[in-house]
């Protein structure tokens, strides 16, 4: 199964290359068409692409124990724009509205999700919460970075689900469908992400499930997010909500 699913998907790169709609690419390094996964693993070491001054900055912070998910600071470094209100969630029924992170985490939420955004401009930098089995796959024609930091989970790359841990980094192409399950029951899975060439957050269209075509919303099919109990049940997550474009 393994092996047909994999072959599968090399032939469904190669067709997406060849003829799959999409818009051209905004700037040089967005890409024109999406891709089913990313082609690189995680890894401990830090990807060079993903080495960004804002972002090198934050890490330290948090590597070396100087600042932990509380105390870290919003628009510092030279970085501006973000919202520095903390940590954030949002109710299904009103996700326009963004209402604190409750005291229980990600789990205590209606969408499985907080996040305490860092950085703006220059960079869009972050920190997100997932709860256990609401997280649902997408892309954006910005390539981004994840630093795990406590909580264990999977991330979908190279065609399969790979374990994604504290201490890992991803590297996610432009247009790369991405997608990082919480697979540790009792706690939050926590990681920093960032935008290495993109800033300006209200600029970024994130592509979920239900807004595309057959052919993309075939690659996303390849992708096992319908193991997902609360997505399957329709109870939220991460996405399940977005706004659908007019």
């Amino acid at each position: 199964m393994m092996k047909k699913l994999t072959i599968t998907t090399a032939l469904l790169v190669a067709s997406t290359a060849a003829c799959a709609a999409g818009k051209p690419a905004d700037k040089p390094w967005h890409n024109d068409k999406p891709l089913p996964y990313t082609p690189y693993a995680p890894t401990k070491l830090m990807p060079q692409v993903c080495k960004q001054e804002q972002a090198l900055a934050y890490l330290e912070e948090l590597q070396s124990g100087k600042k932990d998910i509380y105390t870290v600071k919003s628009n510092d470094h030279g970085g501006k724009g973000a919202n520095d209100s903390g940590w954030l969630t949002w109710r299904i029924d009103d996700p326009e509205n963004l209402i604190p992170c409750p005291k229980g985490g990600a789990a205590a939420t209606e969408v499985g999700m907080c996040w305490k955004e860092l950085n703006d401009e220059p960079t869009v930098i972050g920190l997100v919460r997932v709860a256990p089995g609401t997280a649902i796959p997408h892309y954006h024609r910005e390539m981004e970075c994840y630093y795990g930091l406590s909580g264990e989970g999977l991330t979908w790359s190279q065609g399969r689900m790979q374990h994604f841990q504290p201490g890992d980094y991803i590297e996610i192409p432009s247009k790369a469908m991405h997608y990082t399950p919480n697979t540790y029951d009792d706690q939050d899975l926590i990681y920093m992400y960032w935008f290495p060439q993109d800033g300006k957050f209200s600029t970024f269209k994130y592509q979920w499930p239900q807004d595309v075509g057959a052919g993309e919303t075939l690659m996303f099919d390849f992708i096992p997010y319908t193991q997902s109990h609360a997505v399957r049940e329709g109870k939220g997550g991460y996405g399940f909500d977005a706004v659908r474009p007019q």
